[in-house]
């Protein structure tokens, strides 16, 4: 859900926060689906950049692909997977989704995209496949940027960066087939984004759940 010059919905008087604390009360903990559609199916070309079809090299470092030793931990459990450039799209587009509003921080500022990467490096069929969804979605904004900005996506305005958001946001049906992946993409992202922003002691303030408190 994309920033809005206006924090309110004229017709609903929510704020941005507000809708996301909503998604997070209700669903920030389902899984990411991964069940996806052909690519380049019925593809319109032209309308918005294609799926880049991306191959990722098998890790082969030390102690990936089994579960981390818990008795005497290292340092991090496994490897870390994203490159500067991802991580940076990664802030990007998770302080879009969860900006910083009077006393409570971006999701950036609270860890969200060391746990994205953190997450998307695991060792487990699930992160693995969360990984070629989210590494191609990646991809795919830099190449949607590029077609209409000819600029990378952190680099683009705040304003051009919503453009791209908002056709990933909108809930338009049909979902034009150009936008089946890259939404499919922005729905498991923002899945993480509010559900590890909703989880940090910042997150768990903004929602003001006094469940803890009770106990």
């Amino acid at each position: 859900m994309a920033r809005s010059d206006n924090p309110q919905s004229p017709t609903t008087g929510l704020t941005r926060r507000a809708t996301l604390k909503w998604i997070s009360a209700i669903g920030s903990a389902l899984a990411i689906s991964t069940t996806l559609p052909a690519c380049g199916t019925d593809a319109e070309p032209g309308i918005h950049a294609p799926w880049p079809e991306v191959t990722l090299d098998p890790v082969t470092a030390p102690g990936y692909g089994t579960d981390p030793e818990l008795i005497t931990p290292a340092p991090v459990p496994w490897p870390r997977l994203m490159s500067t450039a991802q991580l940076a799209a990664t802030a990007t587009l998770a302080d879009i989704i969860v900006p910083a509003e009077d006393n409570v921080p971006a999701a950036s500022a609270v860890g969200v995209v060391e746990f994205i990467d953190e997450w998307i490096s695991a060792p487990y069929p699930t992160q693995q496949e969360h990984r070629g969804l989210l590494v191609a979605g990646l991809q795919w904004l830099d190449d949607e940027a590029s077609r209409r900005f000819t600029s990378r996506f952190v680099e683009l305005t705040q304003a051009q960066q919503i453009e791209i958001v908002d056709d990933l946001a909108a809930a338009v049906e049909p979902v034009p087939a150009t936008l089946q992946l890259p939404r499919l993409f922005f729905s498991g992202f923002r899945t993480l984004v509010v559900g590890a922003f909703f989880t940090t002691p910042e997150g768990v303030a903004d929602l003001g759940y006094q469940g803890l408190s009770l106990i």
